[in-house]
């Protein structure tokens, strides 16, 4: 995005996932032994970990990659690349994330604040659907980017400069707090009506904001770029687009549930229970 070095932002994205894997293999399974109560099956998890969003986005750019090879294009990955990659996700990126899960397994469980039934208690009817709800969450925490991620499109896919990194990096930490509270919000609303499964509607209460920055992706690709050509090319912008839509979901969401997760852990310790 930086005139002064064009490709280092991808660069230390990419590398920046590999190294923080070891994080999220510890986060995922000491959350796995608090929810499950033991570490059993946390070998599977901390592959899962390592392997869901890397694995998504090899599966869409093969699938993009076969589209520029069918159409002889000098833009399609080579693949000694392929190869590159591969190697850096199996040689570092699955062992530092194995290597967080075993120091999960370690540390010790969040404890309960309270002691839980072991009959779950019905759901009262509602009058409205909550993915109706959750849909809406997404629009607060898109509100405070889509201005900033019109440049950024444009920076990407235009050619454009893009000067402003410190705004960004307010725009950042806006976005986090937005998704925080809003997922804050939304499980308090569920639990005041006894919904007590609030763990996916927390999650996707912040995701959901992927699905406007894809929507957006679409109306950007619609109306101000018109310079790209043929079908190919709209399908390769589209790919991208969904990558980052994906990758925008699984973090805002990550924030969204680990928010909750302690509202709800603060919010019963402060019950006093006679």
């Amino acid at each position: 995005m930086s005139p002064a070095s064009r490709g280092m932002l991808l660069t230390g994205m990419i590398l920046l996932y590999l190294f923080l894997g070891i994080m999220a293999g510890y986060v995922g399974v000491r959350m796995w032994r608090t929810i499950k109560g033991s570490s059993e099956g946390w070998r599977s998890l901390s592959w899962s970990i390592a392997c869901f969003f890397p694995g998504i986005v090899f599966v869409i750019l093969t699938f993009l990659n076969f589209l520029l090879w069918g159409s002889k294009s000098t833009g399609a990955i080579p693949i000694s690349l392929y190869f590159i990659l591969f190697s850096l996700w199996f040689c570092i990126s699955v062992p530092l994330t194995l290597l967080g899960g075993l120091f999960g397994t370690r540390s010790d469980p969040i404890s309960y604040p309270v002691r839980t039934n072991q009959i779950p208690r019905e759901i009262p009817a509602r009058k409205y659907p909550s993915w109706l709800l959750v849909l809406g969450s997404g629009t607060l925490p898109f509100g405070t980017l889509f201005i900033e991620l019109f440049f950024i499109l444009s920076s990407i896919w235009l050619g454009r400069f893009y000067y402003v990194f410190g705004f960004l990096l307010i725009v950042l930490s806006l976005l986090v707090i937005v998704c925080a509270e809003v997922s804050v919000v939304l499980t308090y609303m569920h639990l005041c009506v006894e919904d007590w499964m609030w763990w996916w509607k927390a999650f996707f209460a912040s995701g959901s904001v992927a699905l406007y920055v894809f929507l957006y992706s679409i109306n950007y690709l619609v109306f101000d770029l018109k310079s790209l050509s043929g079908p190919v090319s709209a399908t390769l912008y589209l790919g991208y687009s969904l990558i980052m839509s994906i990758a925008i979901m699984l973090s805002t969401g990550t924030i969204g549930f680990l928010s909750s997760f302690y509202f709800v852990h603060y919010l019963f310790s402060s019950v006093k229970i006679d």
